[in-house]
């Protein structure tokens, strides 16, 4: 688990100098996925379920790029106990935030393909 955060800490420091062109694709994204739900014409029809899924990778990139830039600080054997406790807990509360942007991106990634292949 702790290499999982330390890779997604890494891919996070990676990403922090691409954020303004991130947030530019993101937005560009959305208003795309805006402009083919209320206009209707052929183009908006095929256009739709690229844009929802392209706004969703750029989300899921900035949330990431921001979640994890500092990772919990590793559990020292000469901290008090209630610091241990706490840090413990921060830990597996970031833990669990990796398993879930791990299964997004995983979603993301299978629908991406789907959308692809068909």
């Amino acid at each position: 688990m702790k290499a999982l955060l330390i890779y997604l800490n890494r891919f996070a420091l990676l990403l922090k100098p691409f954020r303004l062109p991130l947030i530019a694709f993101t937005f560009l994204a959305l208003l795309l996925t805006g402009y083919s739900l209320l206009v209707n014409s052929t183009f908006t029809l095929q256009a739709l379920e690229p844009a929802i899924i392209a706004t969703l990778w750029g989300m899921l990139l900035l949330a990431s790029t921001e979640l994890f830039q500092q990772i919990p600080d590793p559990v020292l054997p000469v901290d008090p106990f209630l610091q241990r406790l706490l840090s413990r807990c921060k830990l597996f509360l970031y833990s669990l935030l990796a398993l879930t942007v791990l299964l997004v991106c995983a979603m993301l990634l299978w629908l991406s393909l789907r959308l692809l292949l068909i």
